[in-house]
């Protein structure tokens, strides 16, 4: 059903610069992703799957065509008003991970409800809970020095979902991973995805870690050149 449509890009196409700097990154894209879907996107450097992720996290908008976020038209939105959107329906996964080093993990996850306002009794309770889910339930307390590498992923896939967002959008996830730590993140993913319901949308460069989603989307040259189910 076309109620179940959680995102839609209708001919999305995003430009930077204008003359000899012109960059076309995207070119008439058009993608559906429903309610609990688990999809990679992948392709080169400079393919513009990094841009199409900027579109579907609201930080950046569409030069041209229109992005549909739980059918409300979010293409020409404020800034401020992007902002809102990401705090309140958008988690973010980043290669990097992005904690904060002073702060424990349970202190990291909370962040966003924080910025949503949310007593700190309930941010305490939502952030233990959320480490539970992805199996720190007994490394609250340490900060990301003290966490290994997969760790510290896990505490930014449970800062993600705390705010429970209508999609997690996860960038390069596996890229500062070895493979044990890598398999345990794709592994932490289905699960959520099968037991939970989280629709989850994998940025990739790597075909095996693309392939592990239910969905594949390449992308080249601003072009969407396959879709294909898994």
């Amino acid at each position: 059903m076309e109620s179940e449509k959680l995102i839609l890009l209708e001919g999305v196409t995003k430009v930077y610069g204008s003359g000899p700097t012109r960059v076309d990154a995207l070119n008439n894209i058009n993608l559906k992703v429903s309610q609990g879907e688990f999809i990679s996107i992948i392709g080169p450097s400079g393919s513009g799957k990094s841009t199409i992720m900027n579109i579907i996290g609201c930080i950046d908008r569409p030069t041209a065509g229109r992005y549909l976020l739980e059918q409300i038209d979010v293409s020409n939105f404020k800034d401020e008003e992007l902002a809102l959107i990401r705090n309140k329906k958008i988690g973010f996964v980043f290669q990097m991970f992005n904690l904060l080093p002073r702060q424990t993990a349970l202190q990291n996850v909370q962040l966003p409800l924080l910025y949503s306002g949310i007593n700190l009794k309930e941010r305490k309770e939502r952030g233990l809970y959320m480490l539970s889910k992805v199996g720190l339930e007994g490394r609250w307390h340490h900060r990301p020095n003290e966490l290994s590498g997969g760790e510290c992923q896990r505490v930014a896939v449970a800062r993600a979902l705390v705010n429970k967002p209508s999609i997690v959008l996860a960038d390069e996830p596996t890229g500062n991973l070895d493979s044990k730590n890598s398999i345990e993140i794709i592994n932490l993913f289905k699960r959520l995805n099968e037991e939970e319901g989280v629709t989850l949308i994998m940025i990739t460069h790597n075909p095996e870690i693309a392939n592990e989603a239910k969905r594949r989307v390449y992308i080249r040259d601003g072009k969407i050149e396959e879709d294909t189910s898994l």
